[in-house]
């Protein structure tokens, strides 16, 4: 008993400082939401106005909508993307273990690099006249030569989406070769024995019993996806236009371009809720029946 209280009091100071840095700024951040504070008009916290940020939001900002339906292409073209190149590199490397070590070594160093460093770089690497990709982009394809990929309507949404898939694909990589090795064998291997090809095999015995793992993945990189923001200020700026314009970028420039930080907190706050709530949703389709 004695033990017990000893730990709990060493352990009550880390874990309330913990709860404090968590919940403080959330909690601020939502009270900043039920203000009108406009930095270009004051410093000090406008007045209160309760919750028409949040009906500003919902029924009179078509640029917000604009900006949720941006969020949504993106997100489905990226983690479908992601989730089928990442199982595929998994496949591939499966068979030797010597070729997956030293695969794997090379192709975790995109992983490594901080999201607004893989924007910096594929910015350049894209760049008309000069990027060594888009040298490579014009040689493959002569009609896209010298094209500013990342300032056309037709290819900036598409680039942003592939480099995505370049940034996250080797750790979704990894997880699915950690899931493919703890798969039993037996199983596959009555599968051979009874004729079956790769294909029936792999869709067949193999896809049913990573449900659980896919599952995971497409959550997660769902929501990585529609969070994602350092990848779009470095490479696009969320142009041409408004063509990469996510949530939140829209937050982003809503808080640090105009400065309205009581309607960027509303916006941020209804984009945490709208991914709680994916989250719920997704889980108990998947695992609701499971007791």
């Amino acid at each position: 008993m004695r033990d017990s209280a000893l730990k709990w009091g060493l352990l009550a100071p880390a874990i309330l400082i913990s709860i404090a840095m968590l919940f403080y700024p959330i909690g601020r951040s939502f009270w900043y939401s039920l203000h009108d504070w406009n930095l270009t008009i004051s410093p000090q916290l406008g007045p209160f106005i309760g919750l028409d940020n949040y009906v500003r939001l919902l029924t009179d900002d078509p640029q917000f909508w604009h900006s949720v339906w941006v969020s949504c292409v993106f997100s489905f073209f990226s983690v479908f993307t992601t989730i089928v190149v990442s199982m595929l590199m998994a496949l591939l490397l499966q068979g030797s273990r010597q070729l997956e070590i030293n695969v794997r070594s090379i192709l975790v160093l995109a992983f490594a690099m901080s999201p607004a460093l893989v924007g910096i770089s594929w910015r350049f690497l894209l760049a008309p006249e000069f990027g060594a990709a888009d040298a490579v982009i014009g040689w493959i394809f002569p009609r896209w030569a010298d094209v500013p990929i990342l300032a056309d309507t037709s290819t900036a949404m598409v680039a942003l989406v592939l480099v995505d898939v370049w940034h996250w694909a080797p750790y979704f990589m990894l997880t699915f070769i950690g899931a493919l090795a703890s798969l039993p064998q037996e199983t596959i291997e009555a599968g051979q024995i009874d004729g079956a090809g790769r294909f029936r095999i792999f869709f067949g015995i193999v896809l049913p019993q990573l449900k659980g793992v896919l599952a995971i993945a497409i959550l997660l990189k769902t929501i990585f996806s529609i969070k994602m923001l350092e990848q779009v200020i470095t490479m696009t700026s969320g142009g041409p236009g408004s063509e990469t314009s996510t949530v939140p970028h829209k937050v982003y420039e809503t808080a640090f371009k105009f400065y309205d930080f009581g309607y960027a907190a509303a916006m941020a706050y209804f984009l945490a809720a709208a991914m709680l709530v994916l989250a719920m949703i997704y889980s108990r389709m998947l695992f609701g029946g499971q007791k």
